[in-house]
């Protein structure tokens, strides 16, 4: 489990706008998370960049013109690691197609730290079905 003061996981945020990157990483490293902010660069070597960083999560944006498209990306690009898309809208048309493009779940500012503790936690919870599963 994510538990205060240990760092458990890597995380990217990918594509938040700074604002929004800095407010849920202030609520991420209060479980030591180590956090990794890929700049703004092609997609490719964003993917690059994603794989030498060995996360066990990516927070995608879906907030822009883009939509899904960048979740679809790191999706297909990284089957293995949970994605959750954030997006500043809490529309159900949105938060369905996010789930549709393969998000492991929805978050959106303000962040609430009940809320995405529950998030890190479920991923966990992933973690062990799938070892289970796999034994």
């Amino acid at each position: 489990m994510f538990q205060n003061n240990e760092v458990h996981r890597k995380v990217v945020l990918l594509g938040l706008p700074p604002s929004i990157a800095e407010s849920l990483g202030q609520i991420l490293s209060n479980w030591g998370v180590m956090l990794y902010i890929p700049p703004e660069t092609p997609a490719a070597h964003t993917l690059n960049l994603i794989k030498a960083a060995t996360p066990d999560l990516i927070f995608v944006w879906t907030g822009d013109n883009l939509g899904t498209s960048l979740l679809k990306i790191v999706r297909s690009s990284f089957l293995s690691i949970p994605a959750i898309a954030v997006n500043r809208r809490v529309k159900s048309s949105e938060v369905l197609d996010a789930l549709d493009s393969g998000a492991a779940d929805y978050c959106s500012p303000p962040f609430d730290a009940t809320h995405i503790q529950r998030l890190l936690s479920s991923v966990d919870r992933s973690d062990d079905l799938a070892d289970v599963v796999v034994s």
